[in-house]
């Protein structure tokens, strides 16, 4: 019984692998059309800015204070300033990230734009007003820049090769499970045994295939 159902889910992989492989191609392809012109790009730009305290205040708490303003509405009036377009805060605090980590002198910021020149640009603007913003506020915080922005060649999101194997994998299981349907629903009789085991009919007599046997002529 297993022999007869392997050697029918044999049939249905020969019958069936070519509708496999390009239903599999074909996601790949879909999977890297949507990733190139259906999906928000994500140019994202980095920078590290060192805050170091010119009073009694400890730098690594300069830092902290210095993270808070970076994201405050008056930084964000100033890059306003600086730009063609104006933005809202809300906007704003989606395209900025700022942190600092405990005990460090040391601000990290990243841009996140739709295109490569807008956040190139914007981190450009921002490292522009940043000592600005210190100095309105009082802060007595000096800034040096240890990581300068660089332009982003690529958008970090979305990766068009990596939505093309998740679309190959997606190919895949889906021409399985029609594989294993088809073989499923197929009744095709390729057994003696298959008759017996479906219908209850008794063989009497079983024709050799000659098409897959050699005769003892060798013809």
């Amino acid at each position: 019984m297993k022999r007869n159902q392997l050697k029918k889910l044999g049939i249905t992989l020969k019958n069936n692998w070519r509708i496999a492989v390009v239903t599999t191609v074909m996601m790949a392809i879909c999977g890297y059309v949507f990733a190139l012109y259906g999906m928000t790009k994500h140019y994202i730009t980095y920078t590290d800015i060192y805050i170091e305290s010119t009073d009694s205040t400890r730098s690594d708490e300069k830092a902290s204070t210095a993270a808070l303003l970076f994201t405050s509405p008056k930084m964000y009036d100033s890059i306003n300033e600086m730009l063609k377009m104006k933005l809202s805060y809300a906007e704003l605090d989606k395209m900025i990230d700022v942190t600092t980590n405990k005990d460090t002198q040391i601000i990290s910021a990243s841009f996140d734009c739709e295109t490569s020149a807008d956040s190139y640009r914007l981190s450009e603007v921002f490292l522009s007003r940043v000592q600005m913003v210190l100095d309105d506020y009082g802060a007595n915080a000096t800034t040096r820049i240890i990581s300068y922005p660089a332009e982003p060649r690529r958008p970090e999101f979305p990766d068009e090769n990596l939505f093309a194997m998740i679309g190959a994998g997606v190919g895949a299981v889906i021409s399985v499970i029609g594989i294993i349907v088809i073989w499923r629903l197929d009744n095709t009789i390729t057994a003696a045994d298959n008759l017996t085991e479906q219908y209850s009919v008794p063989v009497i007599g079983e024709l050799m295939d000659f098409d897959n046997e050699i005769d003892y002529l060798g013809r």
